[in-house]
């Protein structure tokens, strides 16, 4: 039976675009109430003006989830105006893309921050509230290539793989309290985030698939109602993995750098 999820308390990061922006508007649809944090605070209020029908039912809040302050502010200004968290999402994750060898580990040590370091933060800041009210369900978006490595993403990778990690450490852990962890693992997302990567990179990014971000959003909604451990999306997604885990060592001579 799906859980209805009107009144819920949605906390979702990366929300000023892409499947974090779309995933916001379609619990905001169910009846629910959303946070939404992002870096770029102009875009949450352009978000949240889209949602002026419901007046005072959801919240901004500006957060760079790298930084520890600001993963507390979102946490208590969200317990202090909802008193609880009911799900929470976290999308944020900025890209990395290049050769090992070309690496700047600068613009890599940021990616971590955010996407390995920021999450785990985030996660652990709200856990005390979710173990409390003995419910919650924490829903993070992977990717495929956090099952899998690929060229020119080493750090993204690493990201991906780490979280992915943490996350069934965590589900170990919090079973008893009746705490649900799901992963949800797109390929390649029609989004700004995409468009960078191809900007930003100096060698050649081949995307296994585009999905549109809104595909993703309905996903997370579908994982929200009907909790389960993962979900691997689309049909070239689940094959790669799929036959990467039969024949490893074929994909490692399919995708080496020529």
């Amino acid at each position: 039976m799906a859980i209805d999820l009107r009144n819920k308390i949605v906390v979702i990061t990366g929300a000023s675009g892409g499947i974090g922006r779309e995933a916001a508007l379609f619990f905001a649809k169910e009846g629910a109430s959303v946070v939404f944090a992002a870096r770029r605070g102009e875009l949450l209020a352009e978000l949240l003006d889209e949602l002026k029908d419901t007046p005072g039912r959801h919240m901004s809040c500006p957060t760079d989830i790298s930084k520890e302050e600001d993963v507390k502010t979102l946490v208590g200004e969200t317990l202090k105006k909802y008193g609880r968290v009911d799900i929470l999402v976290n999308n944020a994750a900025v890209s990395y893309v290049g050769r090992v060898a070309d690496m700047n580990l600068e613009r890599a040590k940021s990616a971590l921050d955010i996407n390995l370091f920021g999450t785990i933060k985030v996660t652990r800041c709200i856990l005390p509230c979710m173990i409390k009210q003995r419910s919650g369900h924490i829903i993070t978006v992977s990717s495929i290539i956090g099952r899998r490595g690929v060229p020119y993403r080493s750090i993204y990778c690493a990201s991906k793989f780490g979280i992915e990690g943490f996350m069934e450490s965590l589900r170990s852990e919090t079973e008893k309290h009746n705490i649900a962890v799901s992963i949800i693992r797109p390929p390649s997302v029609k989004t700004d985030f995409s468009k960078k990567i191809k900007h930003d990179s100096k060698v050649t990014h081949h995307a296994l698939d585009n999905l549109d971000p809104r595909t993703v959003a309905r996903a997370i909604i579908d994982m929200a109602k009907r909790p389960r451990r993962e979900l691997n999306m689309g049909l070239l997604a689940k094959g790669f993995l799929f036959l990467n885990g039969i024949f490893p060592l074929l994909f490692d001579k399919i995708i080496k750098e020529r």
